[in-house]
């Protein structure tokens, strides 16, 4: 990865919107790998976006809500379709949960 783009964020002269996107397209290059996908299952599973249920916590719940962030503002995944498949994909990559 070149030295820009793990500077980007800092870059006064780029707008929020083209750090945003420059985030998406890093994440998902980072994710996207044989151990970026293990690393983001382990990451989602330990913030229980695949064990929510209406009993948990509020802890639990903030863990969940933050799951979804991350996958709908840094990875850039935003309909349900997708989500849904990503979900999929993610699980079963490391033998689900």
């Amino acid at each position: 990865m070149k030295s820009i783009i793990k500077n980007f964020w800092n870059n006064k002269k780029l707008s929020e919107a083209d750090k945003n996107e420059m985030m998406v397209d890093t994440c998902r290059q980072v994710f996207s790998t044989e151990d970026g996908k293990v690393v983001l299952n382990m990451l989602l599973t330990d913030l229980r976006l695949y064990q929510y249920s209406y009993t948990d916590t509020d802890r639990e719940k903030y863990l969940n809500e933050y799951a979804k962030f991350f996958i709908r503002e840094r990875l850039g995944v935003s309909d349900t379709k997708t989500l849904t498949d990503f979900i999929a994909e993610t699980s079963s990559f490391a033998g689900g949960k």
